[in-house]
């Protein structure tokens, strides 16, 4: 009678499961997706896309995000075909540890729950969502983990205030993320010539400059900075895909152009 083992039970219905996952799912697929989770049996249970598919390299993106090996590879990719709907247990087992951020020893489910037996001090505090993720330049960035605003910009204008000194200060952000989050959006909002976005714990700069140093490069506005909301990142998105296309556009027709007089030519 000695082995017996006393565990603490968590409950979470499979509408909880699938929320927490396709919450994460957005986050690191950088698009939005709805899923559902069902169960097939006692002891099996998966999620599937809501109008929507992963594809083999999605799955393959999601395998490397949670430590996976190229044995788990091969149970979660389907060998005739190059997408799909559904995402099996072992996969999202995974994908749930890193949500609630915790292990369990067991787990069975019911029709309309997944039960976890594990040895956690109670009780288990739940996430709502992880809404420090962003999926971007092909990394999981954890925003918790990056520096405030007020340090950034301290430290920002503390070395210039110019290009040169928000290289220097992203140099840790590229050893650690293996990218230095920050970005270049190269058109004026008619207020600046330009502006550069950069990642920090609590969003998204918005670094504006007017002048351009001969060795430093741009000069950074400091009155101007600020936290970008949804808004104004909604605007910026809009105004940067019509000049694109419209760019993309003059460049088609000046090789339509190009093309047909090389044609002339060669007759």
């Amino acid at each position: 009678m000695n082995n017996i083992e006393r565990f603490t039970t968590l409950k979470l219905e499979l509408s909880r499961v699938a929320w927490y996952l396709g919450y994460l799912l957005s986050a690191l697929l950088g698009r939005e997706i709805h899923c559902t989770a069902k169960a097939e049996d006692d002891i099996y249970w998966s999620i599937a896309a809501i109008d929507d598919r992963f594809t083999n390299s999605e799955v393959i993106q999601l395998i490397q995000y949670v430590g996976g090996d190229s044995t788990m590879i091969r149970r979660c990719i389907p060998p005739d075909s190059n997408s799909s709907r559904s995402l099996g247990m072992e996969l999202c087992e995974e994908l749930l540890k890193h949500v609630l951020r915790i292990s369990w020893k067991k787990e069975f489910v019911t029709e309309d729950a997944l039960w976890l037996l594990g040895d956690w001090p109670e009780p288990v505090q739940l996430p709502d969502v992880d809404e420090n993720l962003i999926f971007i330049d092909s990394r999981v960035i954890d925003c918790s983990k990056l520096m405030t605003k007020k340090d950034f910009v301290e430290k920002l204008f503390e070395e210039g205030g110019t290009f040169t000194a928000l290289t220097n200060l992203c140099e840790d952000n590229e050893g650690d993320f293996g990218t230095p989050l920050y970005w270049m959006h190269p058109y004026t909002d008619g207020l600046y010539n330009g502006c550069y976005f950069v990642l920090v714990r609590e969003g998204i700069l918005i670094l504006s400059y007017d002048a351009i140093d001969w060795e430093d490069h741009e000069v950074f506005d400091r009155e101007s900075i600020r936290l970008c909301d949804t808004d104004e990142m909604r605007s910026f998105y809009w105004e940067y895909k019509k000049r694109t296309g419209e760019m993309l556009d003059t460049m088609n027709a000046f090789l339509v152009f190009l093309e047909r007089r090389e044609e002339f030519k060669n007759r």
